[in-house]
């Protein structure tokens, strides 16, 4: 069959992708395939390749591959999707961004519609051709595969939304159909995010990508994990290794790989049981976002000095003009590493863009989980609803699984490349996470010998570290030797270059000896309130907040994780190394907060601050949403699943009527115009549709920009939620940003304001500034203005960057209601515009214990991650009109339901098969 020809580059190993076989402990091969070097040469036109740009992805994109083709004919389209981006700026992402869009002359209105039409057309074909390119990769869904593993044959049943629900004769037989099921699901998503923790990013994306590389493999996580399965329980590790084989065996008995890997060149390497404990680890890491803050208040303390420096942060500790608080006084001496520190935030904010890239959560705490007592419940059993808020991607950070067999029987969310349930129940128990936001990670500037930098100050004087040495496989260009030194506070993480003296060295829970498995998988099995506190009780790293109930009545609340014994104001700022006793020792989970059983008869959690004398932190969010949550269950005697969905999806903003009243009451919004009405009658609700909406968050945005810019001057970036590097672009300054200008707003006095007069002339300035660019966007008819037209959400797929492959695999923009302090969450940044949301609802539940297949659940995509897949976007109707669908949990109700069946039946292993069981050549 002929075919047009194609651009084929001559570099080595040039041609079909092929899997890698898996490389040894502690190297890293270089890849098979590298279209992307300089200098290789097209076989259809024999030019050669230009080397690549210079220019970084969109902020929460992976950059993609090297580019391919440069001035090939063959090539051209995708040149010229590249070109027209460069020049015209996306006018979608400028749109967004709430930026005034410059219009072109019109032309024949007939010449205009008829391109739409061809645009509408292209994009049909080429979304047919994704589906079409994509179908070797879906899965096996019916009939009987013999594998290698089990111990008896496996079912997989899925229903009618394509949730798997694996029934099997012994727990580690289910884990390995939650392998098997995940390998068919999500495999590109496993292969990005191990590499990513693994700091092996560049062999696929190139130079591009060594920076995030450089950073994770400074922190060492592919060496605690290897020891995390070593250290594990027997039951654990059986637990881990049965789901790396189920990995395998999904693997194994596909068609083809999923086409983000023929478009990288990369191969699918065998799973092994401690990439599990390499995942866990990175997402740990994730949720300890207070070592990064102690960087952006080390920004804020060289521009403002200490009192400036604690004024500006938005939050409780010190209003602007006041004096420090003892920590930043104490501790300040302690961030002087200003080119370490800036080359560490450099270095971090490529990481955390590449993890956002790959579905990760980004910084601070976003996420919901309330319960009710049978008392206050319909259905005479506790109900229990949970909502975890993460960056809006393409497939979901979670994916959807009911696992059947030996003591585990539990539905929910689960998590790619990690055997269990995070979040959902098992019958008897139900449970919710949100981000515990504790401080557990402490940065230390260390004094280095000039003599010898492989020794470090210490109160006894010079003591020395252990070097490791990591080497970087890079496609297209030479190996990346890292030479990283393990201080007594962690690993050098933002090192010295030669010649200075100061480096900066990272101490964190997640870095800690600890189980990290093993609690998840209690959790599955816990029986009784019993076994959920012993479970609890052995959660490693970073701190959750677990809410909980079960089904004979008992509801509960208590902060998880590894918190470390502080002073008050400790830990606000990097500390000095040299004069520090050492890391302080761990607090006995007993002391956390915790409830239990509440008079009130419901539970909650917001990410708020939990109360109590212990010294926790500073990172916490503001108490919006927990008050709305707490209003809103106070508002019925009982309630039932339809209630609870309905606080789920609540919009109400009280932050933004109180900053409403104030723009009326300053005549900031001109009193004979359409404005004025429809602020006036606004009923608070930041909805899609709201013109008032639109008004007051814009009003919003410019108030905090000019007040940043009072208080902090050249940092009110830092203010605002982002480093002066133009990183972090989401930082825990941005979840008490409201709270904190509505104080400073109700309460004007110096440094910020004057006097009232002077606030008021800001909130007219700001608010005219608002209306006008309102205007030049939207158009002369305020009532034609919504908030949804300013605020989207996009649901991108980790290739986004890719040219036209990215915008084929990624979804919207769709108009999105909310901000950051709305239940139903819907954060964006202040530097940027809220053109794109940065924190949405990655997943819902609501559990009923009185009936458990009355539960209800939804992620925002789909099960499936493979593009063109039915299963890849299918929830995303379900997602914008706020349903749901049904979590199902008995085996009646399943086969009920049921859309396939598959048997995994297990194969006899020739003597020795287990001990190198599988090839890499053998996966396909």
């Amino acid at each position: 069959m002929s075919s047009s020809p194609v651009c084929v580059l001559r570099g080595a190993g040039a041609g079909r992708p092929r899997r890698l076989r898996e490389p040894r402990s502690g190297s890293c091969p270089p890849p098979r395939v590298a279209p992307s070097a300089p200098g290789t040469t097209c076989t259809a036109c024999s030019r050669s390749s230009p080397a690549s740009s210079a220019g970084g992805p969109r902020r929460g994109r992976l950059p993609g591959p090297e580019p391919v083709g440069g001035g090939c004919p063959h090539a051209r389209a995708g040149t010229l999707a590249r070109h027209g981006r460069e020049r015209g700026g996306d006018v979608d992402a400028r749109a967004e961004a709430g930026e005034p869009v410059r219009r072109r002359r019109a032309g024949s209105a007939q010449a205009a519609r008829a391109a739409l039409s061809g645009a509408r057309v292209a994009g049909r074909l080429g979304a047919a051709l994704v589906r079409h390119a994509s179908r070797r990769a879906w899965p096996v869904a019916s009939g009987r595969l013999a594998v290698a593993g089990p111990g008896a044959p496996i079912e997989v049943l899925r229903d009618r939304h394509g949730v798997p629900h694996l029934v099997a004769a012994s727990e580690q037989d289910a884990l390995f159909g939650q392998g098997f099921v995940h390998a068919q699901d999500r495999l590109f998503q496993m292969e990005l995010v191990r590499r990513l923790a693994a700091g092996r990013l560049s062999e696929a994306f190139g130079a591009r990508a060594l920076q995030a590389d450089r950073f994770h493999r400074r922190l060492g996580l592919v060496e605690l994990a290897q020891r995390d399965v070593d250290a594990a329980s027997a039951v654990d590790r059986a637990s881990l290794e049965a789901y790396a084989e189920g990995v395998n065996a999904g693997l194994a008995t596909l068609r083809g790989l999923p086409p983000e890997f023929g478009l990288l060149g990369i191969g699918a390497e065998p799973w092994r049981a401690w990439h599990s404990t390499l995942v866990v680890r990175l997402l740990f890491l994730t949720f300890a976002t207070n070592w990064e803050t102690e960087l952006l208040r080390a920004e804020l303390l060289q521009r403002l000095g200490p009192a400036g420096a604690a004024g500006a942060e938005p939050g409780p500790l010190s209003p602007p003009g006041g004096r420090a608080p003892a920590g930043w006084r104490r501790t300040a001496t302690g961030a002087d590493a200003p080119g370490a520190l800036e080359r560490l935030l450099t270095a971090h904010a490529a990481a955390r863009e590449a993890g956002l890239a790959a579905g990760l959560p980004a910084a601070g705490g976003a996420s919901n989980a309330f319960a009710v007592a049978p008392a206050r419940s319909e259905t005479g059993a506790p109900l229990l609803a949970a909502d975890p808020h993460l960056a809006p991607r393409l497939p979901g950070f979670f994916h959807l699984v009911h696992i059947r067999g030996g003591a585990l029987n539990v539905a929910g969310a689960d998590i790619p490349g990690l055997p269990g349930v995070a979040i959902g129940h098992n019958g008897a128990l139900a449970w919710g996470l949100t981000a515990g936001l504790a401080d557990v990670a402490d940065c230390y500037v260390e004094q280095l010998d000039p003599e010898d930098p492989g020794r470090y100050r210490t109160p006894d004087g010079w003591s020395r570290g252990r070097w490791r040495v990591e080497t970087i496989a890079v496609r297209g260009g030479a190996p990346v030797v890292e030479r990283v030194l393990e201080t007594r506070h962690g690993p050098i993480v933002g090192p010295a270059l030669p010649g200075e003296e100061r480096a900066i060295a990272l101490d964190a829970t997640p870095l800690a000896p600890g189980d990290v498995a093993g609690p998840l998988l209690a959790l599955g099995r816990a029986r009784s309130i019993e076994d959920l506190e012993v479970a609890l009780a052995r959660w490693p790293g970073s701190t959750f907040n677990a809410v909980y109930a079960h089904r004979e009545g008992s509801i509960g609340y208590r902060l998880v994780g590894r918190v470390q014994r502080r002073e008050p104001g400790e830990g606000l700022l990097p500390r000095a190394g040299g004069s520090s006793p050492g890391p302080p020792p761990p607090r006995d989970p007993s002391e956390l907060p915790r409830l239990t059983d509440p008079a009130s008869g419901v539970v909650l959690s917001a990410n708020e601050p939990p109360g109590g004398p212990l010294e926790l932190g500073e990172e916490w969010c503001e108490s919006w949403r927990a008050e709305r949550i707490a209003e809103l269950l106070a508002a019925r005697e009982s309630h039932n699943a339809a209630s609870l969905a309905a606080i789920q999806l609540d919009l109400y903003s009280a932050p933004m009527v109180r900053l409403r009243d104030l723009l009326l009451a300053a005549g900031a919004v001109p009193p004979d115009g359409a404005a004025r009405g429809l602020v006036g009658d606004w009923d608070g609700r930041l909805l899609a549709s709201s013109a008032a909406a639109a008004i007051v968050e814009s009003a919003f945005i410019e108030i905090a920009r000019s007040v940043a810019s009072r208080v902090a001057g050249p940092a009110a970036r830092v203010v605002l939620g982002r480093g002066l590097d133009g990183g972090h672009p989401h930082s825990s300054f941005h979840y008490r940003m409201q709270g904190w200008l509505l104080e400073l707003l109700h309460s004007p006095r110096p440094p910020v304001f004057r006097d009232r007069a002077d606030r008021d002339r800001l909130l007219r300035a700001a608010a005219g500034r608002a209306l006008a660019a309102l205007e030049a966007q939207l158009g002369g008819d305020p009532a034609a203005w919504s908030w949804g037209a300013l605020h989207s959400r996009r649901l991108e797929h980790p290739l986004a960057a890719v040219p036209l492959l990215g915008r084929l695999w990624s979804r919207g923009p769709y108009p999105t209601g909310g901000d950051v302090n709305t239940v139903s969450q819907a954060g964006y940044s202040l530097v940027d515009g809220p053109g794109a949301t940065a924190n949405v609802p990655v997943y819902r539940q609501i559990i009923d214990l009185a009936d458990p297949d009355r539960s209800l659940a939804l992620l925002p995509g789909g099960v499936s991650g493979i593009p063109g897949h039915p299963r890849y976007d299918d929830c995303i109707e379900e997602m914008l009109e706020g349903r749901y669908r049904p979590l199902l949990f008995s085996l009646p109700a399943v086969e009920a339901a049921l859309e396939s069946r598959l048997e995994l039946v297990p194969v006899s292993d020739p003597p020795g098969a287990a001990a190198r069981r599988p090839a890499a050549e053998e996966l396909g």
